[in-house]
């Protein structure tokens, strides 16, 4: 199933879930920078019938040509822990911040759309153990 575009904007673009409105995309972007958030998994395990890599396909197609960088904003807070959960297993593993920060969700999802360049990687916390962490995913 396709995702249901609900806000299509020049800065702001959000889909969901034909079917369930718990699962969606949220984007925004300023300035050539796009952030986004998705879910099309709940923490217990519950899935929407669009996948992640379909949500994040639909935004890029949206915002397209005007991306200039894919930014991560990833804390231990949000309940959003898949990219830092795999980010910190990578640093537990011995790789280094940009190679971790590659080995995301959202890394490997920018590197597929050609922001395979790890920019910039911003972290809290100690190694492995990072409670936040921001990255810049460029071309």
């Amino acid at each position: 199933m396709s995702p249901q575009t609900v806000i299509a904007t020049a800065r702001v673009f959000r889909a969901e879930d034909p079917g369930d409105s718990r699962f969606y995309i949220q984007a925004t972007m300023v300035s050539g920078v796009l952030r986004f958030e998705v879910v099309a998994r709940l923490a217990s395990g519950a899935r929407g019938s669009v996948s992640g890599k379909e949500f994040f396909a639909a935004m890029m197609h949206h915002f397209g040509g005007r991306i200039n960088i894919i930014e991560g904003d990833w804390n231990s807070t949000s309940g959003l822990n898949d990219n830092l959960d795999r980010f910190n297993r990578a640093l537990a593993a011995g790789l280094s911040f940009e190679d971790a920060a590659a080995l995301t969700w959202t890394g490997l999802r920018a590197s597929e759309s050609g922001f395979g360049v790890v920019a910039a990687v911003q972290a809290k916390g100690p190694k492995g153990k990072c409670s936040a962490v921001r990255v810049q995913f460029s071309r």
